[in-house]
């Protein structure tokens, strides 16, 4: 399953993320992967960006995934308005992630619109950023709460059949 955010723009500077709640294969958990690609260009006639040609570059796309326990500190920033960054590294690739809160201005009103800003920044020059209005908040708190609960779903599943499996080749019979 998986919840997406597009935000092209005309200066040709979106970003497009895509969270997704999916199996780890090799340790047959529940993660969250969260994929980032810039955009490629902007239609001015149909004020339309688009992504699909960046989808095969490297250099335009990343791909980061985080365990519960950071699900938990994305719920946490979001629900109190709090910064939140984190650093991941794999082979020669490192990543900087932040979760920013800001005040958007909200044209005709004194009340400021609560945002935060998502960015990935990779190997220090690579920068993927997103805003993340009010609506796409409430929906990723509920995401990530969905993938944290399939996730002690599929831990529960294990360890009952393993507890099964022990109790069954004990049986006297």
């Amino acid at each position: 399953m998986s919840l997406a955010i597009y935000k092209p723009n005309s200066k040709n500077t979106g970003c497009g993320f895509s969270f997704q709640c999916g199996i780890d294969t090799k340790s047959n958990n529940v993660s969250l992967y969260v994929k980032s690609i810039q955009q490629h260009s902007w239609d001015s006639n149909r004020k339309k960006g688009s992504f699909q040609q960046n989808v095969g570059d490297p250099e335009k796309n990343i791909t980061v995934k985080f365990n519960e326990y950071e699900i938990g500190e994305f719920i946490s920033s979001l629900n109190k308005r709090r910064e939140y960054v984190t650093f991941h590294s794999f082979g020669d690739d490192s990543t900087v992630i932040k979760l920013v809160p800001w005040d958007k201005k909200v044209k005709d009103s004194n009340e400021p619109s609560p945002c935060f800003g998502l960015s990935f920044t990779k190997n220090g020059s690579q920068s993927f950023k997103i805003s993340l209005e009010p609506g796409e908040i409430e929906c990723l708190i509920e995401f990530f709460k969905f993938c944290l609960s399939k996730s002690y779903e599929a831990k529960f599943k294990s360890q009952y059949n393993k507890i099964q499996s022990a109790t069954e080749s004990q049986a006297p019979f």
